[in-house]
């Protein structure tokens, strides 16, 4: 064989050795997207003194004086919320979720900066939520929980969507088109404040001349208004 035929056949090898290597590295080593948890995708990094979009939640904060430098600089992981997510207790959160515990002790996160970590929850029927929760209409308080551990002493209440007679604490906001009147007692679910049932602010047209009924709320009682058509 002339020594121009065997430098063909060695290189021929090579090039199928390294085409056999690409390949089995190919198959043995996926790309980290395609293992990176879903979550994980919608993160973003950004310094604290950029303030938090709207729409989205603080995940984990630490000091970051390198990327982020300043005296009080943080950075901060973000994402867009979904149910039952971790997030610095402290942040701020959209509409609808309700804060549903607290860990300023030991949370999983870590949250320079925050007091510690908070579970955000999509709301439901009879849902026990921390008080410090900020209540999205038209979510009421219909219990209160004398065990408040899981909120670390913020107090624990139920909450269920408003409905026409519904017996509703003292202490629950009022939605918007509702009023609420006394129900003369206190009921022990809403120790210690007292109940009240939720009615609809109604506007009642007699006839097309005569005057429009509604009812606001003063006070416990639902008062009559009269306007003009």
């Amino acid at each position: 064989m002339s020594f121009q035929m065997n430098r063909l056949l060695h290189v021929l090898l090579g090039v199928v050795l390294a085409a056999a290597t690409l390949v089995s590295f190919s198959i043995s080593s996926p790309t980290r997207a395609a293992t990176a948890p879903a979550a994980a995708l919608n993160q973003t990094q950004i310094c604290s003194s950029q303030g938090l979009p709207a729409g989205y939640v603080i995940t984990a904060s630490v000091a970051n004086t390198f990327n982020c430098p300043g005296s009080f600089e943080y950075s901060w992981t973000i994402e867009p919320p979904y149910n039952n997510i971790g997030a610095c207790f402290g942040s701020g959160y959209p509409a609808p979720y309700f804060v549903t515990s607290i860990n300023t002790h030991s949370g999983n996160l870590q949250c320079a900066g925050f007091q510690g970590s908070m579970t955000l929850t999509l709301p439901a029927y009879n849902m026990s939520v921390c008080n410090i929760s900020v209540f999205w209409e038209p979510w009421v308080i219909i219990a209160n929980a004398q065990s408040a551990s899981q909120c670390e002493g913020y107090g624990v209440v139920v909450i269920a969507q408003a409905s026409e007679g519904m017996t509703i604490c003292g202490n629950s906001p009022i939605p918007s088109g509702w009023t609420a009147t006394s129900s003369g007692g206190i009921a022990s679910q809403c120790s210690p404040y007292s109940a009240k049932v939720l009615h609809h602010v109604a506007a009642v047209a007699m006839d097309t001349n005569a005057s429009v009924v509604r009812y606001v709320r003063s006070g416990d009682t639902a008062v009559p208004l009269t306007t003009e058509n």
